[in-house]
């Protein structure tokens, strides 16, 4: 994909909303639209960088062009697309200005004993059988396809449905990632029958390369600032900062490049803690925490996780032969009714985008997709509703 082509399609569709509302006049909603599609514009020529409330019209953007109704002129480019043409255009901007910001995924134990915000949110209860079912099929399908040499499972606490010991029988060398190496360790014994046991190696790694540094970063600028506005104004330039391109991502510390590298309910999850940390801080200092939710500051927070999502499905796609990717994609809260569970309110986008393809960049084959949905029995004390989830697995 190159950001010329992109930049091409934003053009054009900002022109045509022009023209439209020009013939037609339109409500202050279109002209905020054409608006928008004119700062995205100057963004893709490095004259700016991308303000983070124009997320939401950007991905309704390329959920526009995903559904093919614009004519092919438009193109099909995916928010991936678009997120790398962006990316692009911030390194043109910033090209003489210092790195802020690294990815480093290698923690001490000291550090991952502070990360317990971000690890991703555990299942209400055991997963439901379909569910857990259809994801350990399409993993073993896919286990199928690839050289049985080396697998990388990367946050493997995040899904306890992971077919382990048929992995771990599969493949040569198998590695398992995440925060807390104490709990790997448990799910080896747990689930890897002691034979084949000495093929899995266990690793502490950050997929996302920035919790410590996020982690001191929002306490340094909480802790410096005079007062609750000096802080919001403090974080919003961090925010801003972030400036690790894609291409650094990585999967794993070893330099071996995986047969098959599989990540499992874990993009949803990434950065989660980031509010939470934020919030933390300034209820610290007698301020409010619950800041985080509203704009600027959700906005920032927001397009800072679809970074580091995007950087993450970059090296999937990029540092492994093949790679599974299964994740979450919307979810709605269902409350119990007289003709049964309900939908209690809008179901919530994870990705910001409709289908998990729409993260991948348009130039990766897609060798095999799957939809199912995923509910999951509702916590204690939720006054008896469920979680529903649509979840989609790709295999590339």
């Amino acid at each position: 994909m190159s950001r010329s082509g992109f930049h091409r399609s934003v053009r054009m569709f900002h022109k045509f909303s022009e023209e439209t509302m020009r013939r037609r006049g339109g409500a202050q909603s279109g002209r905020e639209g054409v608006e928008a599609l004119a700062a995205i514009e100057a963004v893709l020529k490095a004259e700016r960088l991308f303000d983070p409330a124009l997320l939401e019209p950007l991905t309704a953007f390329t959920n526009l062009l995903q559904s093919s109704q614009l004519p092919p002129d438009f193109g099909d480019y995916s928010l991936g697309d678009a997120l790398l043409a962006i990316e692009e255009a911030h390194a043109e901007l910033r090209h003489s200005a210092p790195q802020n910001w690294e990815f480093a995924p290698e923690l001490t134990d000291e550090a991952a004993a502070t990360l317990s915000a971000f690890a991703p949110r555990s299942a209400a209860g055991p997963s439901a059988p379909d569910h857990a079912a259809k994801l350990r099929r399409f993993v073993l399908d896919a286990a199928q396809e690839v050289e049985p040499g080396s697998a990388l499972v990367v946050g493997a606490l995040a899904s306890p449905d992971l077919p382990l010991a048929e992995l771990a029988a599969r493949f040569q060398r198998l590695t398992l990632s995440d925060l807390d190496l104490p709990r790997l360790e448990e799910l080896v014994q747990k689930t890897i029958p002691e034979p084949h046991r000495e093929r899995v190696k266990l690793e502490r790694y950050d997929v996302t390369g920035s919790y410590v540094a996020f982690a001191a970063g929002a306490q340094t600028a909480v802790a410096n600032a005079a007062g609750p506005a000096d802080a919001e104004s403090a974080l919003l330039a961090w925010l801003a900062s972030y400036d690790v391109d894609a291409g650094s991502a990585g999967l794993t510390l070893a330099q071996e490049k995986p047969s098959l590298a599989i990540s499992a309910m874990l993009l949803s999850e990434l950065g989660r803690g980031y509010a939470a940390c934020i919030s933390a801080a300034l209820a610290a200092r007698g301020w409010d925490g619950q800041a985080v939710s509203r704009a600027p500051l959700a906005s920032s927070l927001e397009f800072l996780r679809c970074l580091v999502m995007q950087n993450h499905v970059h090296a999937l796609t990029r540092r492994a032969s093949s790679a599974v990717l299964i994740s979450a994609v919307s979810e709605v809260v269902l409350a119990p009714g007289k003709s049964g569970p309900s939908p209690a309110g809008e179901p919530t986008d994870l990705l910001s985008v409709e289908r998990l393809v729409e993260r991948l960049p348009g130039s990766v084959e897609v060798k095999a997709e799957q939809s199912w949905e995923w509910r999951q029995a509702p916590p204690a004390g939720a006054d008896n509703r469920s979680l529903l989830s649509l979840v989609e697995a790709v295999f590339v």
